[in-house]
């Protein structure tokens, strides 16, 4: 398969993941659990097989990270769709959790909005918080709400994005520059 090729049904997938929100969260409205479960899956292999392909894929057209930018509405969207299927789930989760994340993820929304050039890396640490996090939407409505499972995974996110925030300010032009060096320092 060639580069080219790869890139389309890479670029493919990550949309299909996008409209497949749209069934989810009608099946979430009328509380069809079967259902949103198993588009939910679907969705979860249309990111699977994307980032198979994308790394076999050429580089992409634009600047965008479409399936970065696709990873946090379908996290979002995960979160609206725990609170339509699980009873008092934002009741009990929202704080400390939702706030902070919210607040990171603006800090990393806007970082390539304000310098051009900065890319949000896809860390390690944070793929594997990905496939847990879009665990927790199966696993809460296959065995109901489970605290200590969805704690840990907001303590695991939370440090995921801030590992992210971290290495984003680090390479930002915002970090202190050097110090110009000064006649002192020359002499000797």
């Amino acid at each position: 398969m060639n580069k080219n090729t790869a890139r389309t049904i890479a670029d493919q997938l990550t949309w299909a993941r996008i409209w497949l929100a749209l069934p989810i969260t009608a099946c979430a409205w009328l509380d069809l659990q079967s259902w949103v479960l198993g588009l939910y899956i679907v969705a979860a292999l249309t990111d699977l097989f994307d980032g198979m392909f994308a790394r076999r894929a050429a580089p992409p057209k634009t600047d965008t990270d479409l399936d970065g930018n696709v990873d946090v509405v379908f996290s979002i969207m995960t979160l609206v769709w725990l609170w339509m299927l699980v009873p008092g789930f934002l009741e009990n989760y929202w704080l400390p959790y939702l706030p902070v994340l919210v607040a990171i993820q603006i800090y990393l929304s806007a970082m390539p909005l304000r310098y051009p050039g900065i890319e949000i890396p896809h860390l390690p640490f944070g793929r594997v918080m990905m496939v847990v996090f879009c665990c927790m939407l199966p696993i809460l409505l296959v065995w109901g709400d489970q605290p200590w499972f969805v704690h840990s995974v907001f303590i695991l996110a939370t440090a995921s994005k801030l590992q992210i925030a971290w290495h984003v300010a680090n390479l930002s032009p915002i970090s202190p520059r050097p110090r110009a060096s000064s006649r002192e320092d020359n002499v000797a």
